[in-house]
């Protein structure tokens, strides 16, 4: 039903007013009845009409006054002005505060019918409408999680544009304009599920490498990030660069994933890009890595990983990454040299030395902390091997920033 308030000074007009047509049968209640502006004020309050008849001379607060201050508090209702007054300038007042039509005392019955009749068709329209928007808004929630990973699919494939990639990015209220760090993730192929033989169901999978990612980002600060799965199965990750050790970042979602799944994974960090220009050339470079990668054994993978989240501990010996990993070392020594084309400590001479460079691009940083940050405790030893890997020695380096 409909609700319908009438707002007169005059009981007599009032009464008549709530009888002269049949409200029941028009589906429309009869909810309150005020002689004063004030009143209507409060009755509005509490009952939200869906259709009001107002006077125009009120005491305590006019007619004008009291539909102008509907209008402010932002409550909706058809307002019907039922007035004495035939001077222009109150219809001329009423219709700029956007009442639906304007009578003049006395009403006729016929007269009444025909506004209330255009009143009811335009609170069904402004009724089917509402539900129109509030379905969309609906299907826009429900489906808006595929909408954004189709978008972000797009953008580190390199199918966008710069300007339509903000309008999204605006859109979706991601938060990662400018500078951002991308983090590809993605399970070893050809191998046994688990030692406990678990079957994943792929969608449980996801969502729970997902939390895990959302969980590592909340402890580590990052302000703002999105995790998806692109159309290859790997699980993408695009995070500010506001926040966090990203190192830090990556070896701790690769140790909770891989605790989880009981076996190995592939994951590729990058440096920091610009999202709307350098992002999918990024992801594409990632991508090849991980192909690469993807030819090795599971048991190099696996030692690749062990040393990646180790390698800055000055003791990492052979005898520690075979413990880790639970293999022995001379057998372990054998793989990474037949797979590799390395030994152990040539392979983690190297792993040191790249992250090393990297490190050195920072121009705020010591040459003897660097050496510390990626495992050597003497700042000589780390200047000749250095040298040995780079011809060049990490002074020289860092000053002019080429190899």
């Amino acid at each position: 039903m409909w609700k319908l308030l009438i707002a007169d000074d005059e009981p007599k007009i009032r009464r008549g007013l709530s009888k002269v047509l049949p409200w029941e049968e028009l589906g429309i209640t009869v909810v309150a009845e005020a002689e004063n502006g004030l009143e209507a004020l409060e009755m509005c309050r509490q009952h939200e009409p869906d259709i009001l008849f107002v006077d125009i001379c009120m005491p305590h607060l006019s007619g004008l006054e009291f539909i102008e201050q509907l209008r402010e508090g932002s409550r909706g209702g058809i307002v019907i002005v039922i007035s004495g007054h035939d001077e222009f300038r109150y219809a001329q007042q009423a219709l700029k505060l956007g009442v639906f039509d304007y009578l003049l005392k006395p009403v006729q019955k016929s007269k009444l019918a025909e506004v209330i009749g255009g009143a009811l068709e335009s609170l069904q329209q402004s009724k089917a409408q509402e539900q129109r928007l509030t379905f969309i808004q609906h299907q826009l929630n429900h489906h808006s999680t595929a909408i954004r990973n189709t978008f972000l699919t797009k953008w580190i494939g390199g199918f966008l544009e710069a300007g339509e990639i903000e309008r999204n990015i605006a859109f979706f209220n991601l938060g990662l304009s400018g500078l951002v760090h991308l983090i590809v993730l993605k399970a070893v192929p050809n191998l046994d599920i688990g030692k406990k033989r678990r079957v994943w169901d792929k969608g449980l999978l996801e969502f729970s490498v997902h939390n895990i990612v959302a969980d590592v980002l909340g402890q580590m600060s990052v302000p703002s990030h999105v995790v998806f799965n692109d159309a290859k199965g790997h699980t993408i990750i695009i995070g500010s660069i506001g926040g966090g050790d990203w190192r830090a970042i990556c070896a701790s979602i690769q140790g909770q994933v891989e605790l989880l799944l009981e076996k190995p994974i592939l994951i590729e960090q990058s440096p920091a890009v610009h999202g709307k220009t350098e992002l999918s050339d990024a992801y594409v470079r990632m991508l090849a890595s991980m192909e690469n990668k993807g030819s090795l054994t599971p048991l190099v993978m696996l030692t690749k990983s062990f040393i990646e989240r180790n390698y800055h501990q000055p003791s990492l010996t052979l005898a520690d990454v075979a413990e880790g990993i639970q293999v022995s070392p001379t057998y372990l020594s054998k793989q990474l040299k037949k797979e590799l084309g390395l030994s152990f400590i040539d392979y983690l001479t190297e792993v040191r030395i790249q992250k090393a460079i990297q490190l050195l691009n920072d121009p705020y940083i010591k040459v003897y902390e660097v050496a510390e940050k990626v495992g050597y405790s003497s700042q000589h030893y780390f200047s000749s091997a250095f040298k040995k890997i780079t011809g060049t020695s990490p002074t020289l380096y860092k000053r002019s920033g080429t190899l």
